[in-house]
């Protein structure tokens, strides 16, 4: 039998994988317009480098837990702060490519 915490974490870092080839194609492509919430008023080179940064940034987060899952169990308190870190920069995500801290 397959530990649960072996396919969990699998799923995590499989789910991860896929925000991360997304963030690397708005960061490090400037295909901005992949972001749901990009405004074409913003300058293209801000949204990549901060909408696309806090993607990666969450894929990067979604893999490391999806690992450690993987090696130590699951635990719900590791679980709720990853959920909350991934709202929060989702959120951030959300403004920057709406113009948040673009120089006008």
């Amino acid at each position: 039998m397959v530990d649960p915490n072996l396919v969990s974490g699998a799923v995590w870092v499989l789910c991860g994988l896929a925000i991360l080839g997304l963030g690397s194609l708005i960061a490090f492509r400037g295909r901005v317009e992949l972001h749901a919430n990009y405004d074409e008023s913003v300058d293209p080179a801000h949204v990549a480098r901060w909408a696309g940064g806090s993607a990666l940034l969450m894929g990067l987060l979604v893999v490391a837990y999806g690992v450690r899952e993987m090696r130590y169990g699951f635990q719900p308190q590791l679980l709720a702060g990853l959920v909350v870190a991934l709202l929060v920069l989702s959120y951030l995500s959300k403004l920057f490519a709406g113009g948040f801290g673009a120089g006008e």
